[in-house]
């Protein structure tokens, strides 16, 4: 589903391609995406929007009209449901903007040719297009992991992996004494591995979830191009750590090696919770401020 491989590099302004496999029949994947997304106007951050035919549109905000966004297409296969499509952080702005040029390039030729268009006009016109046009698709390209939430969500909705994930975390017991804070919002109610698993896959730009057993101890993730950055505290005498793979090797040289994914920051809020040993591939660093 992910490529952090130096090809992902290529320009795209239009966001990432990706692909999600779900043996459901396509009539349940879009009955399951329905019952799993957010309403259109619910404040908190998470998957929503709609279905029409075999095309799927997600977005993750309410507020942001210009945010993270992912277009597909439902289609069967002989092993259940494929739904292909692409992701980014702009998906409408850039479109829109892309369909104008056409337009606003006939109707400059057109002022120009009637005397309508005067040097002072054009030049901002001019400006508008050979500035800001780069400018808006560099942004979107820069920032198209930003929809990565959006493609989690259908991953962990769809597939075995997610119902795996899901299976996996219930296992483990979360201490009555912890408490979970989402993007500043104390949860309220229990705090389990479900509640857990939620919050982070919700997690996107500007997010941040924190497993809090007391002002000074904590361990908090947060997004950062649509993979997880780790830290803790262990007391109000000890210093902040982040978390760093513990072996590089192993992990994708196009990836950081202070950034994590969905399913290693799952693994690390499971044992934290549950007071457990934490997974072997975070090693921590003390951190200078």
């Amino acid at each position: 589903m992910r490529d952090w491989t130096p090809k992902s590099m290529a320009f795209q302004p239009f966001g990432y391609r990706f692909e999600i496999v779900s043996p459901l029949k396509s009539s349940d994947v879009k009955a399951t995406i329905r019952k799993k997304k957010k309403g259109w106007l619910e404040v908190k951050n998470g998957a929503r929007g709609w279905i029409i035919g075999p095309f799927v549109c997600l977005w993750f905000s309410a507020f942001d009209k210009y945010g993270p966004m992912l277009f597909g297409v439902i289609s069967s296969t002989d092993q259940g449901t494929c739904i292909r499509g692409r992701a980014g952080s702009d998906l409408n702005g850039v479109l829109i903007f892309s369909l104008l040029i056409p337009f606003i390039a006939f109707l400059v030729a057109w002022m120009i040719a009637s005397d309508a268009l005067g040097l002072a006009q054009l030049l901002g016109i001019s400006l508008v297009f050979v500035v800001g046009g780069p400018f808006l698709y560099w942004s979107a390209h820069k920032d198209r992991r930003a929809a990565e939430p959006l493609v989690r969500f259908l991953s962990d909705t769809l597939t075995p992996a997610g119902r795996s994930r899901r299976s996996k975390s219930a296992n483990f017991r979360i201490a009555k004494t912890f408490r979970l804070i989402v993007s500043g919002d104390l949860h309220d109610g229990s705090v389990n591995p479900a509640t857990i698993h939620e919050a982070l896959l919700r997690t996107g730009s500007g997010d941040f979830v924190i497993l809090e057993a007391s002002e000074q101890e904590y361990l908090q993730a947060a997004s950062r191009d649509g993979l997880f950055v780790l830290e803790k505290r262990d007391g109000s005498h000890l210093p902040h750590y982040r978390a760093l793979r513990s072996n590089a090797e192993t992990s994708n040289e196009a990836q950081p090696n202070d950034t994590f994914t969905f399913e290693e920051i799952l693994a690390a809020f499971m044992a934290y919770g549950s007071k457990t040993q934490m997974p072997q591939y975070f090693s921590w660093e003390a951190m200078r401020f």
